[in-house]
């Protein structure tokens, strides 16, 4: 059963000067603590977008990774599309080694989708790579990585964030 407030006041009655000396220097600094802790501490609001997220070049999307052409590369191209995407039976001639794949992909018309890009610079919605990465109806043939588990979003989020920037070389 709860307690009423007076039987919880008198549990802290202080009996001498210095036991209330003890208590308030265990009781201001919880105080404050609390009033943050409950309040939260989010500052002033600048450096958000209208939904909270901190602004950036990420669009506020979760991702795996800084979004640059590099880390892509290296955890995506590299470590993943180069098992079927490397050398002259590349599908659809599309080699993604580290020495073919920017210029196989930007500005580059699908073979598959012929009025898309592989990669719009700008353009995520309207790049080919993504649709094929995120699957669905639409797509001709299957969903990438082919027979393998779907790359996971906030590594999607990092390639799109990176065509929306311009997909640059760096």
């Amino acid at each position: 059963m709860a307690e009423g407030f007076g039987e919880f006041r008198q549990k802290i009655t202080f009996r001498t000067p210095a036991s209330r000396r003890r208590y308030s220097t265990l009781l201001v600094p919880l105080i404050f603590i609390s009033v943050f802790w409950l309040n939260g501490c989010a500052g002033n609001g600048k450096g958000l977008d209208e939904n909270g997220n901190p602004i950036g070049n990420d669009g506020g999307l979760p991702v795996a990774f800084d979004p640059t052409y590099t880390n892509i590369q290296q955890n995506v191209f590299s470590a993943i599309c180069i098992e079927c995407h490397v050398g002259a039976t590349a599908p659809q001639g599309l080699m993604l080694d580290s020495d073919h794949a920017y210029d196989n992909l930007v500005n580059v018309h699908s073979n598959e989708e012929p009025n898309l890009f592989r990669i719009a610079p700008g353009d995520p919605d309207n790049s080919y790579i993504i649709h094929k990465l995120e699957g669905g109806p639409n797509i001709v043939g299957g969903q990438m990585p082919l027979n393998r588990p779907p790359l996971s979003q906030e590594t999607i989020n990092a390639i799109r964030v990176w065509i929306a920037q311009g997909a640059p070389r760096n």
